[in-house]
């Protein structure tokens, strides 16, 4: 069975009077597009689930731009997304995103967080879902990779509760003290930055994980009145990607005599070598200084050092925060290596100096180029 990518999106604009809130402009919208955008480029498919719901005409799950959410259905749906209840199976990555009201109340002389739905009463003490309980989701939850992005005040204390068996992706709005900002009818500010974060056209590789995505946000907002809070496990949770799953139906994977290159695209078609990449990526996870990969002309090399090694190294699954190493276009070292090697680097390193590489003694002159010649692979 495929492993599932399960999300739950809310975005609430629905605050009647009795709860002593203002209804919002914008919440709805902000959780329709994150919906969208997961749905449109999950990396692995998203089966996502949006609240205030309504379907379409195709039986899809649409959020109700005026629809309201309660306590209970809110607090079931939380529960489900991280803690299905058996025989339902257990989601691989599980994402939920929050747009709304939240507030800080003191209750039963216990300071509080809570994330406010449609039916809370201030006069009965009853605020919404304590991020508390969220935190103990989270942290019992048996999914694989857990990620949580919430767009409304006090929100950064979240970040008191993250769990400590599993890989995660933690964004909030603000600080724990720290009320938010709507600007009526116009898009969340932390939204705004999530959406352009998500979009893999605005990446090199066409592929988005969760170190990527915090590194944009934390860009984008450096000056705002309010300050996002971000927490990243080690290992990158892959969010996103610009090549769809049907763009590899129907198309012939065989590369005759070219190799497979560390695109996705390629790599999600590369088969038969993967004892061999966990062999190679275990050596690289050990530190040794120089890994030699030989073989005859035609045997695989270079389809198994890009596709398999170089992919998934970038992808920072194996080896935590090998995402985020600087990567030298594989080159061919040719008449002249250490001209091949400078040009690499200019290639991979634009602001690295222009200072000519020392040649240690050796003059490119007294080296025989072989025939074929071999294919270097700096990590």
């Amino acid at each position: 069975m495929a492993s599932e990518w399960a999300a739950i999106v809310i975005g609430i604009n629905y605050y009647p009077e009795y709860t002593t809130l203002k209804p919002l402009t914008a919440a709805a919208e902000d959780a329709e597009k994150i919906a969208e955008q997961l749905e449109q480029s999950g990396y692995r498919p998203f089966r996502a689930q949006c609240l205030p719901k309504t379907l379409n005409q195709k039986g899809e799950s649409k959020i109700d731009r005026q629809g309201a959410v309660k306590v209970q259905e809110l607090q079931e749906a939380i529960a489900n997304l991280f803690n299905p209840p058996p025989p339902n199976p257990i989601p691989e990555t599980a994402l939920f995103f929050f747009s709304g009201h939240g507030w800080c109340k003191t209750v039963a002389g216990k300071e509080e967080v809570f994330l406010a739905t449609s039916d809370v009463l201030p006069d009965a003490d009853i605020y919404g879902i304590p991020l508390s309980w969220l935190g103990e989701q989270l942290q019992t939850s048996q999914a694989k990779r857990i990620v949580v992005w919430l767009d409304c005040c006090y929100s950064g204390e979240l970040l008191k509760f993250i769990p400590t068996d599993k890989d995660y992706c933690l964004i909030t709005a603000t600080r724990s003290y720290e009320t938010g900002v709507e600007i009526p009818h116009t898009q969340g500010l932390l939204t705004e930055a999530l959406l352009a974060g998500l979009n893999p056209e605005n990446d090199v590789d066409g592929i988005i994980n969760s170190h990527k995505l915090a590194d944009l946000i934390i860009s984008r907002m450096p000056n705002t009145v309010q300050r996002p809070l971000i927490a990243n496990s080690p290992r990158a949770i892959l969010l996103t990607t610009k090549f769809s799953q049907k763009s590899f139906q129907d198309k012939c994977p065989y590369r005759s005599l070219s190799y497979f290159t560390e695109t996705k695209e390629d790599a999600e078609v590369f088969y038969g070598r993967r004892a061999l990449t966990q062999e190679l990526i275990q050596q690289v996870r050990e530190k040794h200084r120089l890994i030699a990969v030989l073989g005859a002309s035609g045997s695989g090399k270079s389809s198994m050092l890009r596709a398999g090694l170089l992919y998934q190294l970038k992808l920072g699954q194996d080896i935590p925060g090998s995402d985020r190493w600087t990567y030298i276009t594989p080159f061919t070292p040719k008449e002249s290596p250490v001209n091949s090697l400078q040009e690499a680097l200019a290639h991979s390193l634009p602001n690295l100096s222009r200072t000519p590489l020392p040649s240690s003694g050796v003059h490119t002159s007294q080296i025989t180029p072989l025939n074929p010649p071999l294919e270097s692979y700096p990590l």
